[in-house]
């Protein structure tokens, strides 16, 4: 009977061979051939399927039901398992918090103290550049609060400040690339070292202002507070320190990093700084998550690592973060471009759904999260003022480092190098791991290299149909207007996507094992059940390891969240001709949705924004002729204009062309002029035949945006000069439309300059978006 033969295999596999001779010798390639025979076809093969009856058939069937059983109550305890220790790890980082924040002792962070810088500054408001909340009222604040801290310091310690005004300009290649001027912004400076002097400084950047209509608590106030108490802290204390720490309050980062380049470039402090902390936030409170570090100078993080007392660190945030994904910098990247600095970038995270509202309110942050980043950036600030090897820290640029968290308990660091090393070991014992089973006698049989080839196969299927399915998750929430609905608690996502991603690995893994490897279960576990096991743990180990170094403990959502951020610019535009004319004139409220789902949420609750109103592209300008605060139009897919009376702003902007002349180098020099508000955006489009060659902005070559155009972001302090730049064009072809086209938009955030129908649009809003308006005037010129 074939049962028997079966039989007699199983019992030669249990018995481990123990008789090699004899007849069971003879009989031993008969049997061999019988047990797999049930394997000779492709994956799923027909003959797979065969039933058994009697005994044999039973017992397959208890082993496979005992099986599935203890696989389901092993995959039970792994998930009580983790959650435990997420709730342990959750429990330990709050009580040491906690624990921080009741010493209250000499020479310890005080999150109280903080607070109470934090609930002053956000009390002023809005911290606009150019606003007298920004450049008076918080400034004065600041300052007041620097003196009482002077006042209160130890005589080991000499403390100065400094109010610096930067004019400057240079070019980014953020957003697609633009260039930047700034005049008579606003930095307040404070250097705290040795009584004798120091010849080198560490660094620790925070800025106070905010955007548009926003308290501006965690983006960056909170930030401010933190520096504020570790400068309290640390002048007080009876330990000397080795080298200066430089606190730069920094008012104008909002205006795309302008402070922290005015700093760096023209502060003669500057020059001391070996390296630096920056304070940021892309959510409101929680853990502040270590996102960028370096470039190269792995001894930042390993001080970071030493010195932190509740650290949290992600490389693969770094990655991410730098990929370009988001549309989003910080000052990080101007100390690393222009000042060549190495640093540490810091941030907020949680609930980040209220980052850059109204809501971001101090009431939102825990007093727990203060203490958590203000023990954190004392220590590491400590251990850095004191190190030996801040002052030689050229000497230890030695590539970059890995590093990552393990569920909030501790921090794995080393160099990338070593990672990389580590990644090529797993491939290569991976590749000779698998050679060596396909090149055994044993297994060289085609049978044997099907079954290996159909379980690399299942893999690498439940891989691709596991992202398939978070895919159609994502577009379902999507479908359904819950977009990001997870975005306030991450773990939410994890639950999400990541259950469902984990279901459908073991599923398909499931569906193998019960219709590919339904027959032969004793060979199975002794074989091809083995080399399935060892191939999918293999794999998987080398995709995480090769991806990344690490693993990154959080899921993203490929679908954006509902529109939280409205932009509306109530515009007047005019639209000039060569000779001077206007040719064209409207005004409007012009409305743009910063996400994903652009106004498809918003549209239901006011009948005015319909697809009669759609915005229309005026080919022959720059940017299509609207009033781009940033050069981000590639981002946009809709945007809407809707007619209004004209705006009349209390004092208008001026611009106009000074002089017009040829260049012994037979190209053409066009000197403007402009006046206007804080903030303004200057386009440029060449025309057929004609090419910007040089310009008085930036490093003196000019820098295209996305889709060819050129873009200049320009703001100012509370007062500024009139702004004088040239540009040049060489003229390679005459045209009688002219050789160039310029526009100017004037920003009118803050100040008196009201609109009553944008107020009365912008009420219309429901409370869970955020509309963010003003007034703009739009000019456009041809030469």
């Amino acid at each position: 009977m074939e049962w028997a033969s079966e039989s007699g295999a199983v019992r030669r596999h249990r018995i481990g061979g123990e008789r090699r001779d004899g007849p069971a010798a003879t009989q031993q390639p008969e049997r061999e051939a019988l047990a797999q025979e049930p394997l000779a076809d492709a994956c799923g093969g027909g003959a797979r399927t065969r039933k058994r009856s009697g005994e044999g058939g039973g017992g397959g069937a208890s082993r496979g039901a005992g099986t599935g059983l203890s696989e389901a109550r092993a995959a039970l305890w792994l998930a009580l398992y983790l959650l435990a220790l997420r709730a342990l790890v959750q429990l330990s980082l709050r009580q040491l918090v906690l624990r921080g924040a009741a010493v209250g002792q000499q020479g310890e962070f005080d999150a109280h103290q903080a607070r109470d810088y934090l609930e002053h500054i956000t009390s002023i408001g809005p911290r606009i550049t150019g606003s007298p909340e920004n450049e008076i009222l918080t400034v004065h604040y600041l300052l007041e609060q620097i003196k009482l801290i002077e006042a209160q310091s130890n005589g080991l310690h000499k403390i100065s400040v400094d109010v610096q005004r930067p004019t400057g300009s240079f070019s980014i290649d953020f957003l697609g690339g633009f260039t930047s001027y700034y005049d008579n912004i606003t930095n307040v400076v404070v250097k705290l070292e040795p009584r004798a002097g120091a010849q080198h400084a560490v660094l620790a950047n925070c800025h106070f202002d905010s955007v548009a209509n926003s308290p501006g608590a965690s983006d960056d106030a909170v930030s401010c507070s933190v520096m504020l108490e570790v400068l309290r802290v640390l002048s007080t204390s009876s330990e000397a320190l080795s080298h200066a720490v430089i606190f730069l309050f920094n008012g104008a980062e909002e205006n795309v990093l302008q402070a922290s380049h005015g700093f760096i470039t023209q502060h003669p402090w500057a020059s001391l700084v070996r390296a630096f902390i920056n304070l940021e936030a892309a959510g409101v409170g929680g853990k502040e998550l270590v996102f960028q570090t370096g470039p190269e100078n792995p001894w930042l993080v390993q001080a970071y690592v030493s010195a932190a007392k509740h650290p949290f660190a992600s490389v693969v945030a770094q990655e991410v973060f730098q990929s370009g994904i988001i549309p989003s910098d910080t000052d990080f990247r101007i100390y690393r471009d222009f000042g060549n600095i190495p640093g540490i970038d810091l941030a907020f995270i949680e609930n980040g759904y209220i980052y850059h509202t109204k809501y971001d309110t101090a009431d939102r942050i825990l007093t727990d999260s203060i203490q958590r980043a203000g023990d954190n950036i004392l220590a590491v600030l400590k251990y850095l003022a004191t190190s030996d090897m801040l002052a030689s820290s050229s000497k230890y640029q030695h590539g970059n480092m890995v590093f990552f968290d393990v569920l909030g308990l501790f921090v794995i660091a080393y160099p990338s190098r070593v990672g990389s090393i580590i990644n090529y070991m797993v491939v290569m014992a991976v590749v000779l791991y698998l050679g060596r089973k396909l090149l055994h006698p044993k297994y060289k049989t085609a049978t044997y290299t099907k079954d290996f080839f159909c379980g690399l196969g299942i893999t690498l299927i439940s891989w691709f149909t596991s992202l398939v399915t978070v895919l159609i998750i994502a577009v379902f929430i999507s479908l359904i207007g819950q977009s990001l609905s997870w975005y306030n608690h991450f773990y939410v996502s994890v639950c999400l996507y990541g259950t469902a991603a984990v279901a459908k690995i073991i599923f398909i893994h499931t569906l193998a094992k019960r219709f590919y490897y339904v027959i032969n279960f004793i060979y199975l576990a002794k074989s091809t059940k083995r080399t399935m096991l060892s191939l999918t743990l293999v794999c998987t180990v080398t995709f995480l390891l090769v991806c990344s170094g690490t693993f990154f403990p959080y899921s993203s959502n490929p679908v954006s969240p509902k529109p939280k951020r409205v932009f509306l610019q109530h515009i007047t535009r005019t639209f000039h001709d060569l000779d001077g004319n206007i040719v064209k004139r409207d005004s409007g409220v012009w409305i743009n949705g910063f996400d994903y789902t652009g106004m498809s949420h918003v549209t239901p609750h006011i009948s005015e924004i319909n697809d009669s109103i759609r915005a229309d592209c005026e080919e022959n300008a720059p940017l299509c002729g609207f009033p781009w605060y940033l050069p981000v139009h590639f981002l946009i897919r809709k945007n809407w204009y809707l007619p209004a009376p004209e705006v009349s702003p209390r004092e208008p902007a001026h611009f106009r062309l000074v002089s017009k002349e040829q260049t012994p180098w037979d190209s053409i020099k066009l000197t403007f002029e402009a006046t206007g508000p804080s903030h303004m955006s200057f386009y440029v489009r060449t025309h057929k035949g004609a090419t910007l060659s040089q310009w008085s902005l930036g490093n003196g070559t000019p820098v295209t945006s996305k889709g060819g155009d050129y873009f200049v972001f320009y703001s100012h302090g509370l007062q500024a000069s009139t702004w004088h730049f040239w540009i040049e064009v060489q003229v390679l072809e005459e045209q009688p439309e002219g050789m160039v086209t310029v526009a100017i938009a004037a920003h009118y955030f803050s100040g008196e300059d009201r609109s009553s129908q944008l107020d009365a649009l912008r009420e219309k809003f429901p409370d869970w978006t955020f509309p963010s308006a003003w007034v703009c005037t739009y000019n456009l010129f041809v030469f």
